[in-house]
């Protein structure tokens, strides 16, 4: 239990700081609403989706994880960081060289109007420029996760977020300026978090610590992570891009925009499980408990991811007039399919866990390629004739390919031992509750409440008392254990 306890105090100050910096993130959707436009508003969420695929090109991870664990040296971490941190550099120097050529070209698969090409092609070399200031904080982000430092990654991702909020309020509010303005706001609070955090830049930025060797090793540990991180983003990007070129209404590309970004705190949940799960689990792999360990991080992830579920879908009515306007308030119909694939992709996650602990990462890489080709099909065949809803059914119909490729292999050739039959239960109850929601959500447009609140508060009940009878666990004593109260003993 102990190791539990540890693993959700981690997961749960990473949980903070990534609420709090999505929270941040959320007071900008008004503005982009309003400042902004549907036509804009629906090119930066996929403008910003591009800036997440590149990323992906620096990302090395897994490798990073695995190598600095494998030798207790301090010479050898620093080398480690220092290969990857002048890799980084290199990749995004050969991006911004690719993007301001390529840019002329790749603004076509935007949505564009008479006047606004030339500000997609600035918007797109400046999405590549951002990728300097991401490489110092993502480095220092991924130092501190790795020495086990959740607090100081939240400081870290909260003062951008923070810095994001303030310059991007100025640039629309104040300035009155466009889209060029928001990503020069994201370069700027990123600059600015970098230079406040330099002094971790001692630790990597010595250049004769770097290792040509060293860094062929991380890159054939982690390729198959890189290339599956493309076609994940793939299942959960591609959409507005089809949707952009396939949808008859292209303002319903804001419809997916908004959806996406509504279902946040379900990200922010599988982010901040992630950010724990990778170090932890190989910090503890070879301890003689880790399969046991496995098995409840898996049921407990899967049981918060549920609640999320219910959680999201309840809020998103209210959150859309919040943060929109009734315009935007058909969103519900694909936020309850979109929440419910990041359970999915939850549990497909966890399969993947005993593919790395063996070095068989290639079959995740496989799982995701299958799950993206899946998902674009979906898009491709039925977004036209359906509409922007069919996003939400590819999504779950990817993962669902994926859970089901990682789970058949792991049983044969990773030493997967999780049991299913809980989760199996749990996620059964949040489908019949999506299910209710075909018959709830035209009242929801009609401005009545009380039904849509009474059933979700009913589902989340359910989930909390099946899931607490599957673990026999006792939440009075489970409470008091981590608020260190001691039991009251009964005199004999």
């Amino acid at each position: 239990m102990s190791k539990i306890k540890g693993f959700i105090g981690e997961t749960l100050v990473y949980g903070f700081g990534n609420v709090f910096s999505r929270l941040f993130a959320m007071f900008l959707i008004p503005l982009y609403a309003k400042f902004l436009g549907k036509i804009d508003y629906s090119n930066l969420v996929m403008l910003q989706s591009s800036f997440t695929i590149l990323t992906f090109m620096l990302t090395l991870n897994a490798g990073i994880f695995y190598y600095y664990y494998e030798y207790d040296n301090l010479r050898y971490r620093k080398i480690v960081f220092t290969s990857w941190f002048y890799y980084q550099i290199g990749i995004a120097t050969i991006i911004c060289v690719f993007l301001f050529f390529a840019s002329p070209y790749l603004f076509n698969l935007f949505i564009l109007t008479a006047n606004n090409q030339d500000i997609l092609r600035w918007s797109l070399i400046l999405i590549g420029l951002q990728l300097f200031p991401y490489t110092f904080n993502n480095t220092n982000i991924n130092y501190c996760r790795i020495e086990r430092k959740p607090k100081k990654v939240v400081l870290i991702v909260s003062l951008e977020a923070i810095f994001t909020v303030i310059f991007v309020t100025l640039s629309l509010v104040v300035f009155k300026k466009g889209l060029i303005a928001v990503l020069l706001s994201q370069i700027l609070a990123r600059s600015i978090v970098a230079l406040i955090f330099i002094r971790y830049a001692q630790i990597y930025i010595k250049i004769k610590n770097f290792s040509k060797r060293l860094l062929k090793k991380i890159l054939v540990y982690t390729w198959p992570f890189l290339i599956s991180s493309v076609f994940t983003w793939v299942i959960i990007s591609i959409d507005k891009f089809i949707g952009a070129q396939a949808l008859t209404d292209k303002t319903e590309v804001a419809l997916l925009s908004l959806a996406m970004q509504l279902v946040l705190p379900i990200a922010v949940l599988s982010d901040m499980i992630k950010m724990a799960l990778a170090p932890y689990t190989m910090s503890i792999r070879k301890d003689s408990d880790a399969e046991d360990s496995y098995q409840k991080i898996y049921d407990l992830v899967t049981f918060a991811a549920s609640l999320g579920v219910v959680g999201v879908v309840l809020l998103s009515p209210f959150l859309t007039f919040l943060l929109a306007d009734k315009t935007y308030l058909q969103v519900i119909y694909v936020i309850p399919l979109m929440a419910f694939a990041k359970v999915l992709s939850l549990v497909a996650n966890q399969f993947s866990i005993s593919f790395s602990l063996v070095k068989k990462t290639t079959y995740i890489l496989y799982s995701v390629i299958l799950a993206s080709v899946v998902g674009v099909l979906v898009n491709v065949l039925f977004m036209k004739k359906y509409g922007f809803v069919v996003s939400g059914y590819s999504q779950i119909a990817s993962y669902i390919a994926m859970s089901v490729f990682l789970f058949s292999f792991g049983r044969k050739v990773a030493n997967l031992k999780l049991k299913l039959k809980n989760s199996f239960i749990l996620m059964l109850i949040v489908m019949f509750y999506i299910i209710s929601l075909f018959f709830i959500n035209p009242l929801i447009e009609k401005g009545e409440y009380m039904i849509f609140i009474a059933v979700s508060i009913v589902f989340l009940s359910l989930l909390v008392t099946v899931y607490f009878k599957q673990q026999k666990l006792n939440p009075i004593i489970i409470l008091r254990s981590f608020l260190k109260v001691p039991l009251k003993k009964n005199k004999s």
